[in-house]
């Protein structure tokens, strides 16, 4: 069985929106937190590791991460790219999976679903990003890690290092990439899911307090109470 890891990609010096990752949802739980168990309940067969920096702005990450005993990984701030291969190196994996740690309502059903067309399938990278069919905040993606070891870092822009698939989608003819989309994401491709101001915040608490702060609701239940209009 190759080795499989999920990674959850924190920092706190988000320009838009400072330390957010580690913003109490209803004064309950962290909002990293609150994103690693939602991983995790569909993920107990794969390492699940946050994917931070060493830089000492993100030591509350780290102590948020040993007082929970989460794993951890500390690298590059800048150079995602890098981190993330080094990450891979250090946990011996095979293919590893991005997640974003500004994503309250990750769909783990969707996850699981890719995993078993990547485990099935020789695909390089699967992904629900290649088209422009996904709401904000579900962007989910599976790699080799291999893949990645091949590219020399000198030709990487700014962006790739910072936007670790960019490069591989803009080179996709070179590499075996699946884009699944499910319907229910088409019908709300508009909406914005993730967590980028004060206000999405605020908005994220909202749903989750109808929910009755039931932080592991599935997402298509949430994208369905959206457009009742009910919120």
């Amino acid at each position: 069985m190759k080795k499989l890891g999920i990674l959850i990609y924190a920092r706190t010096s988000s320009k838009r929106f400072p330390r957010k990752v580690i913003k109490l949802i209803n004064r309950k739980k962290s909002l990293i937190e609150l994103v690693y168990d939602r991983v995790k309940m569909k993920s107990k067969n794969y390492l699940v590791i946050v994917n931070t920096s060493i830089n000492k702005t993100d030591d509350q990450i780290v102590s948020l991460c040993k007082q929970k005993k989460i794993k951890f990984f500390r690298g590059s701030l800048n150079n995602v790219f890098d981190r993330t291969i080094e990450c891979c190196k250090k946990y011996k994996l095979d293919s590893f999976i991005r997640v974003n740690a500004d994503r309250p309502f990750f769909d783990y059903h969707m996850m699981v679903k890719m995993i078993k067309i990547f485990n099935k399938d020789k695909f390089d990278i699967i992904t629900n990003q290649l088209s422009k069919k996904c709401p904000k905040g579900l962007a989910c993606e599976i790699a080799k890690t291999k893949i990645f070891y091949k590219i020399h870092k000198n030709i990487l822009s700014k962006s790739e290092k910072e936007h670790i698939f960019n490069y591989f989608y803009k080179k996709k003819n070179k590499y075996k990439i699946k884009n699944y989309i499910e319907n229910y994401y088409v019908k709300n491709k508009t909406l914005n899911l993730s967590i980028d101001s004060k206000k999405d915040l605020k908005t994220t608490e909202t749903i989750f307090k109808i929910f009755k702060n039931n932080f592991y609701i599935d997402t298509k239940t949430v994208l369905n109470k959206i457009n009742s209009k009910s919120l």
